[in-house]
């Protein structure tokens, strides 16, 4: 069986429209394997509780028909009327994927009421993140409560990590067949060694959210004890201000640049001698897959969803969370020139192997071949 007839209908997040994707620079890349798998199906659409606005964005996503919100309706709202809204065309679809779990509650009520199978996708746990960063609450348990609905009602679930699949096979007593996973992507071509680019001695990077879980503060109270390292932070936050008045303070060279497109990163990975992740947890991060694709020196927090990306001393440098970890492993990467070269070179190998653009959208397909067989 093949997908040249298979309608994909993508529902993006509860609250995450294609110009938020735009804002915080990531469009491009989040779109990447779907206008990869677009030659292999039959269609695809994308419901997003943006509103008209959405349309400007049709010229990057090519034929990939655009479901917006032209109601004006609040995201709580239209997450829950979008399956009645866009009933015509949803009716004509094959199979109804979700982006994350928050929102995924759309794509079940539509699968129910149209007779088409969901493919639930995490790329994180979003009760168990926010539980990381707000502690219990009633709003944390009806956030497990929904997480636990979707896991219940989807067809197939698609998970970026095994660790993810042990952990909801554990505490969600979700059957393992049911689960496939599937890893964050990297475009190899874009995200590559420039060699004509010099890297800045001291140049430390960081790509992601300025926020508490992770660990921002904690890096810039490491970075504040080497002499001569300088720090750019690339991305927007509610810790933005909290952050620049910390390194300010510590007396750290250190750049906010705010949220940089895509394709722009690769100059600013490249123009570092070391790309840093000091989260607390992760799920399967990007950046720093895109930064191993650079062939850049990485360094990440021995953590969940960065320990099973970085193979220590081998593809990276691994650490504990705390100040005195994180300066260790910075100071040793900054004064080995030869262990920088070698993790680089092995990192970039890893990248391609594992986590090709070309690869990940292979994989999708064939998932939803079978999803299509079983029906």
């Amino acid at each position: 069986m093949n997908t040249t007839n298979t309608h994909l209908i993508l529902f993006l997040s509860r609250a995450t429209p294609l110009s938020r994707w735009d804002k915080i620079g990531i469009l491009d890349r989040e779109i990447a394997i779907y206008k990869k798998m677009r030659p292999h199906l039959g269609g695809i659409s994308v419901v997003t509780s943006g509103g008209e606005e959405e349309l400007r964005y049709q010229n990057r996503l090519g034929d990939i028909n655009i479901l917006y919100n032209r109601w004006g309706l609040s995201p709580n709202l239209y997450s829950l009327l979008a399956p009645f809204l866009h009933r015509k065309i949803l009716k004509k679809g094959s199979i109804f994927k979700t982006n994350q779990l928050d929102g995924a509650w759309t794509a079940i009520i539509a699968g129910w009421l149209y007779g088409k199978p969901v493919v639930v996708r995490a790329g994180y746990l979003w009760a168990e993140n926010f539980s990381k960063q707000y502690h219990q609450g009633m709003k944390n348990k009806f956030i497990r409560w929904l997480q636990q609905f979707a896991f219940k009602r989807a067809q197939t679930i698609i998970l970026t990590t095994e660790a993810m699949k042990r952990h909801i096979i554990q505490h969600y007593r979700t059957p393992s067949e049911k689960i496939t996973v599937i890893p964050n992507y990297v475009n190899t071509d874009l995200f590559r060694p420039m060699p004509e680019i010099q890297p800045e001695r001291g140049r430390i990077c960081y790509v992601g959210r300025l926020r508490p879980i992770k660990n921002l503060d904690t890096l810039i109270k490491a970075i504040a004890k080497i002499p001569d390292a300088s720090l750019v932070l690339i991305g927007t936050g509610e810790q933005g201000e909290t952050l620049k008045a910390l390194a300010q303070n510590r007396g750290v060279k250190a750049k906010f640049t705010g949220a940089l497109p895509n394709s722009t990163l690769p100059k600013e990975i490249n123009r570092s001698q070391i790309f840093i992740l000091p989260s607390l947890s992760e799920g399967h991060p990007k950046a720093l897959i895109e930064a191993m694709a650079c062939g850049a020196a990485v360094i990440g927090t021995d953590v969940n969803g960065i320990n099973n990306i970085i193979h220590h001393e081998q593809t990276g440098l691994l650490c504990p969370p705390t100040v005195a970890g994180i300066q260790s492993a910075v100071q040793r990467l900054l004064t080995d020139e030869a262990l920088r070269t070698r993790l680089g070179k092995a990192a970039r190998a890893f990248a391609k192997q594992e986590y090709s653009l070309k690869q990940i959208a292979q994989r999708e397909l064939a998932l939803y071949q079978e999803v299509q067989k079983n029906l």
